[in-house]
């Protein structure tokens, strides 16, 4: 009788072809060995499976199925799993190969907890990574091993402490919780946590072993609007599942459905250099954190471009350059000197 493996690895993936495979190689390159690699290819129309049946790794499990998105794809890796613990990854990011490990190690170590996570880095298309650039940021663990997730991290306005494709967390309990929720089109995974704490122990560590990359397909880039919508839902149906002990979900009642599209608003943009692209700087300071020069070339390029006559084109450009003492340094001399005029 085969023995079953204690993690169970779970990665769905839609049209990867531009990075599944490093993202698998991360998973199979991992310290800890006793795993399975649950794949569900959700109806790519790339050559996303031929990459899959490339590997000849008897850990990968692959599902090829029609296109269901991620809320089903997850429930239909989570019919299959057989580990005790289930750890969620992405198609296109990265861990270090000790990053199982630690959160196993956790759990094992703490069997009142039902799920941990840990910190992220964000990194570029081309995998150079932005160490100061951090989800959630540094602050948030307190100088602490670990953080207890509470409700209140999920109040609609804050940004959730829990990286999805971070999460390692027990089967079995989650599979009773219902698992993902599919009216949740986006979010699911929040309203899935939420779920849990209001019953479970979830732990999110300080530890950056995680890397997300940042491209132009990115899941919270496209579904930016859907998920303010979600988010504000699932808080309000929490609130209901500890007043009543039900959700409109539970009850049988229909989703709230996201607004609309607002349609954009046409915008004159000014030309001859004279257009401030503010929109480019998160990006812009991040890349050159990741000291990804070819798309500090490229993101720079387009901010001069369209900005070069604006003064704030070039302290956009410049001021990462010269590092927080200098800037702050610079920001004391120039009160110094509107004092003295005043």
């Amino acid at each position: 009788m085969e023995q079953q493996p204690l993690l169970s690895v779970l990665m769905p993936v839609y049209n990867g072809r531009e990075f599944l495979k490093p993202a698998i190689d991360s998973v199979l390159s991992q310290t800890f060995r006793d795993f399975e690699l649950i794949i569900v290819n959700d109806g790519s129309t790339d050559d996303t499976q031929k990459i899959i049946e490339a590997y000849r790794d008897p850990r990968i499990v692959a599902i090829n199925q029609k296109n269901q998105g991620v809320a089903r794809s997850l429930n239909n890796g989570l019919a299959v799993a057989r580990g005790k613990y289930v750890r969620r990854h992405d198609a296109d990011d990265t861990s270090t190969s000790d990053a199982i490990r630690i959160q196993i190690d956790f759990l094992e170590s703490h069997p009142d907890y039902i799920m941990v996570s840990n910190q992220v880095a964000f990194m570029t298309a081309s995998g150079k990574i932005a160490w100061k650039f951090r989800m959630p940021n540094n602050r948030y663990f307190q100088n602490q091993p670990f953080q207890d997730l509470s409700i209140d991290d999920f109040q609609p306005d804050n940004s959730s402490p829990v990286i999805h494709a971070t999460v390692c967390y027990k089967r079995k309990e989650v599979i009773e919780l219902g698992g993902y929720r599919t009216e949740f089109i986006v979010s699911e995974d929040n309203d899935l946590w939420m779920r849990m704490v209001e019953k479970y122990k979830i732990a999110v560590l300080n530890q950056c072993n995680y890397f997300v990359r940042l491209h132009g397909h990115s899941a919270t880039q496209v579904h930016a609007g859907k998920i303010k919508h979600f988010r504000k839902l699932l808080y309000e149906y929490s609130e209901q599942r500890r007043k009543t002990g039900s959700d409109p979900i539970m009850r049988g009642e229909p989703v709230a459905p996201p607004p609309p599209p607002v349609q954009a608003k046409q915008i004159d943009r000014p030309s001859g250099g004279r257009y401030f692209r503010e929109d480019l700087g998160y990006i812009y300071r991040l890349t050159l954190n990741a000291k990804d020069w070819s798309q500090i070339k490229k993101i720079g390029g387009e901010i001069i471009r369209d900005g070069w006559k604006d003064r704030r084109t070039w302290k956009l450009l410049l001021f990462p350059f010269f590092g927080d003492r200098v800037i702050k340094s610079g920001v004391a001399l120039k009160s110094v000197f509107r004092g003295k005029s005043d």
